[in-house]
């Protein structure tokens, strides 16, 4: 058999024009004849990168390299801060806070040494009388709340209460719901407005049965109406939660 024909140039012999249109459909070329009368001519190569390709390239180098540059010399700031794990610190954090703010005469701190730091906030700057919607003037007493709400993972019990004086309205029907509500308000400012996970919180409402005095005189009632908010280690446990737990050990 012969086989010379395998070493044949397609593109010579009868069939060369027929090769070369497929090769031309396939594979687009320009001959060395072309390319030379090209660059004689001052023709376009084929291969000849545009200019503005060029510029382009090294406008996005530059930009990289700048971009780099930049982020090793820049200072990026910590996503947040270190919980503060000390209950004295929060306590001395508080005190600053509302001393910084003038409202000592509407709010005042105590410390449980090692358990907890109850924050009292005076209905009257809270609320108007008979009602559990919050007044402007109690945003700005709310927000230095939520500053030292946020610089710890510990939980926050709001207990509502109020004075002796009874109640019967279409909302309130007495003090346990009046003081549930006005809780609930300072709970929900917290959690919707400041964004303070709701997890954190636990409301409770005790009427009057609470006072820190004696419901004698106008002034002593003022200081009864209020809103604790206490910030404990451990979750508070209530009665529901003994009894639960003794029902559980008998079983």
């Amino acid at each position: 058999m012969n086989w010379d024909f395998l070493e044949a140039d397609p593109y010579e012999g009868p069939y060369a024009g027929i090769a070369q249109e497929e090769a031309g459909e396939r594979f687009p070329f320009s001959t060395f004849e072309q390319i030379f009368q090209q660059k004689k001519t001052g023709g376009r190569s084929e291969w000849h990168i545009p200019w503005s390709d060029l510029m382009m390239t090294m406008f996005v180098l530059f930009a990289v390299m700048y971009v780099y540059s930049s982020s090793k010399n820049q200072v990026v700031p910590p996503t947040g801060s270190e919980p503060v794990s000390s209950i004295s610190k929060i306590y001395d954090m508080s005190k600053s806070a509302f001393q910084e703010g003038g409202m000592e005469k509407i709010a005042s701190v105590e410390l449980i040494p090692d358990k907890a730091v109850k924050i009292l906030l005076t209905s009257d700057l809270l609320f108007d009388t008979g009602k559990a919607d919050l007044r402007p003037g109690a945003i700005d007493a709310l927000k230095q709340v939520a500053t030292i709400l946020q610089t710890t993972p510990y939980l926050v019990t709001l207990a509502g209460h109020t004075d002796d004086i009874p109640i019967h309205t279409q909302y309130f029907p007495s003090n346990w719901e009046l003081s549930t509500a006005r809780a609930s308000a300072v709970a929900r400012f917290l959690i919707e407005q400041m964004h303070i996970p709701a997890d954190r919180f636990c409301v409770s409402g005790y009427a009057d049965m609470h006072p820190l005095r004696s419901n004698d005189s106008d002034e002593n009632r003022a200081v009864n109406r209020r809103v604790e908010i206490m910030i404990t280690k451990a979750k508070p446990v209530h009665d529901l939660d003994k009894f639960n737990t003794v029902s559980e050990s008998r079983n």
